[in-house]
């Protein structure tokens, strides 16, 4: 009886551990694929979409040290503008000897902070590190780096203008675009996307845009309010303007054949109902991103041109018709391949400007760009970039000058934002030269190539940069009577802060300003093009990376391919592995790839080389009948010449070295 009793016992044991011996490898199975998931967003660079699922594994893992790497790397790159390094460092011992990447990563992270010398540097360890690397991303990396070293020097010449971002209650967490002015009554009108949806789960609404009135108190601004009665408008119509002649209120309603400029005016409290401007100027065909002047006799607007990219067009008022002029690009140096948008007529008339991501022009993203008026060509020209502070590597969109042609306001989705686009108000402020000397502390000599940055107190997102010469001296325009954190770098390690203010005699425009600094007495740079080890390089990539601009090997070992015994026959259990390689091919058409066949060392070398080749061809064959070009795969068979493992061992061994293996050829 004992003994049946602890056999019953032993045997509900094995089955209890059976059972959480399945459920934990159902779970392992279940974390594998999202994990599978995740990483599929996130070497296709939708982070946020990888983001979530790294939260949600984490959630259940939260040790998983390369789920929390590759979170911050996509924490970083999407909201990078509000977070700092410290979180990412504590992987770079690590994750940076296994990622080879992960000087890209960085690169491209410190560039989105407006850290432009880490992202340099981080770009050109990444394209130094001797390991297998795709043209794709090796070209990409390099265009990357000239972007920086662009930016970087666009960052040091610092024009006349502050830009401040006017903060709450104008600004919020949602999209905040096209500030309109009424400079006589300080009044700021302004598009919005705060409104939240009336169901916290509906989407669709989030990019609805109503238009926000608010007053300046002279002390505030007071809380906008929603102009509910001039409706919703979709982001790409979301544009208003104040026409300052008569104060109305222009927008741009889509309404099938409604379409046209519309305005209203204050109403008491409220506002009017929206009247459509001219009937006639539908035949214009105008489109939603639109100036009109103060005389309301010319209209610029974008719109797509033949080529598909948006130009700049106009049409102007003809007293005689009664009617507007059949529209026309903007003559002159304005329009490019690239996107021209969001046009602004300066009040005197003599420049315009606009929105532009010509690469030639822009530093990144949307620019304001400024052309003038050229009265003997009758056309605009000598089109520039505004400069730094109010262009970024970020988008800078709907500029508006007030009539004194020195300030004005615009939009922005650059870093220290409040939300998605912000509005910031900008004004043209007197500059200083500040010159001096950056000292040795402890030897009493000047120090060459020390970085010092001055950023104003008020403004943490203007800053004026340089570095010393070779007898440690600088020279650079900053705000005169300012209050500034003084920053002086050595080797990349802040050595020194201090407050200073940028008084001088009102006859000298001179400002003089020595730093006295204790260097460091070793400062260890990091090594960045050390960090990756070799030794953890992988030979092979999965399959499902192999079109990939990351992948980390050349080869792909495909699994589960099975031929009948000494035959190029493929059996059935072979289709779901033949499938995905059909489907990797398919959805990446420029890949080009050798189909290898591998053989044990079992018979003749004569017979192992022509069966490898035809089990090569046999998977060639598979993939033609399919539809994937012939001329992008080729075939080669390696026989027993390249083993995996020794052929003395069947289950470690002789298996291995028959296998099918995929490489890239471009």
């Amino acid at each position: 009886m004992n003994t049946v009793k602890k056999f019953f016992t032993l045997f509900y044991a094995f089955v209890v551990l059976l059972c959480a011996w399945n459920a934990q490898a159902q779970n392992n199975s279940d974390k594998e694929e999202m994990i599978q998931k995740a990483d599929h967003h996130f070497y296709n660079e939708e982070f946020k979409k990888a983001l979530l699922l790294y939260n949600q594994i984490l959630h259940e893992y939260p040790d998983n040290h390369y789920i929390q790497y590759h979170k911050h790397i996509a924490n970083h790159l999407i909201y990078g503008h509000e977070s700092t390094m410290d979180s990412l460092r504590e992987y770079e011992r690590n994750e940076g000897k296994t990622d080879k990447f992960y000087n890209y990563w960085l690169g491209r992270i410190h560039y989105k902070s407006y850290e432009f010398d880490l992202s340099e540097k981080h770009y050109q360890a990444f394209l130094d590190l001797e390991a297998y690397k795709t043209e794709e991303i090796t070209n990409e990396a390099k265009k990357r780096l000239e972007q920086t070293k662009r930016a970087r020097q666009f960052y040091l010449n610092t024009n006349d203008y502050e830009v401040i971002n006017m903060g709450p209650p104008i600004n919020s967490s949602a999209a905040d675009i096209s500030p309109a002015f009424f400079a006589d009554h300080n009044e700021l009108i302004f598009s919005s996307s705060r409104l939240k949806p009336s169901h916290p789960l509906k989407e669709e609404t989030k990019g609805v845009f109503t238009i926000f009135h608010c007053i300046n108190t002279g002390s505030s601004w007071q809380k906008p309010t929603a102009l509910k009665e001039l409706g919703t408008f979709e982001e790409n119509n979301a544009k208003i303007e104040v026409v300052n002649n008569d104060g109305r209120l222009f927008m741009y309603i889509k309404d099938g054949d409604r379409s046209n400029l519309f305005y209203s005016q204050p109403n008491g409290e409220d506002w009017k109902v929206p009247t459509e401007f001219d009937p006639k100027l539908k035949e214009a065909h105008i489109a939603s991103h639109f100036f009109i002047n103060d005389e309301e006799t010319v209209i610029y607007f974008s719109s797509p041109s033949p080529r598909g990219d948006l130009d700049l067009y106009q049409t102007h008022f003809e007293p005689g018709s009664q009617s507007w002029s059949s529209p026309v690009p903007v003559p002159g140096d304005i329009n490019t391949s690239a996107d021209e948008d969001s046009p602004y007529l300066s009040h005197d008339g003599k420049s315009i400007y606009y929105s532009s991501n010509n690469p030639d022009l822009s530093i990144g993203g949307f620019d304001i760009i400024q052309s003038e008026w050229n009265a003997a060509s009758n056309s605009w020209s000598k089109v520039k970039n505004v400069g730094f502070p109010i262009n970024t590597i970020d988008n800078e969109i709907n500029l508006q000058l007030n009539p004194d042609n020195i300030s004005g306001f615009l939009s922005s989705d650059r870093i220290h934002g409040k939300g998605d686009y912000d509005i910031y108000y900008f004004h043209k402020h007197g500059k200083v030269i500040a010159k001096g000397t950056v000292y040795d502390n402890s030897t009493g000599k000047p120090i060459p190539e020390a970085q010092v940055d001055m950023r104003p107190v008020t403004n943490a997102d203007e800053h004026f940069k340089t570095y010393t010469d070779a007898n440690g001296q600088y020279s650079m325009e900053i705000f005169s009577k300012e209050l500034f954190d003084a920053d002086i770098t050595v080797l990349g390690h802040k050595a020194y802060s201090e407050q200073v203010v940028s008084d001088h005699g009102d006859r000298n425009r001179l400002f003089v300003q020595d730093f006295h600094i204790q260097v460091p007495e070793a400062i260890e740079e990091t090594d960045y093009l050390a960090l990756f080890d070799r030794n953890k390089e992988s030979q092979y990539e999965k399959l499902d990376m192999m079109g990939s601009k990351f992948r980390a090997g050349q080869k792909v070992m495909l699994k589960n391919i099975y031929f009948d015994v000494h035959s190029a026959h493929l059996t059935q259990e072979s289709n779901d592995a033949l499938n995905h390689l059909y489907q990797t091919l398919k959805n990446s058409p420029k890949l080009k790839v050798e189909i290898g066949g591998h053989t044990d060392n079992t018979g003749t070398l004569a017979a192992n080389m022509a069966l490898s080749l035809e089990r090569a061809n046999a998977v060639k064959d598979y993939l033609t009948s399919k539809g994937i070009a012939a001329s992008r795969l080729i075939t080669k068979g390696y026989g027993p010449n390249q083993p995996l493992a020794s052929n003395d061992d069947e289950e470690n061994g002789r298996e291995l070295n028959r296998r099918i293996e995929v490489r890239v050829l471009n």
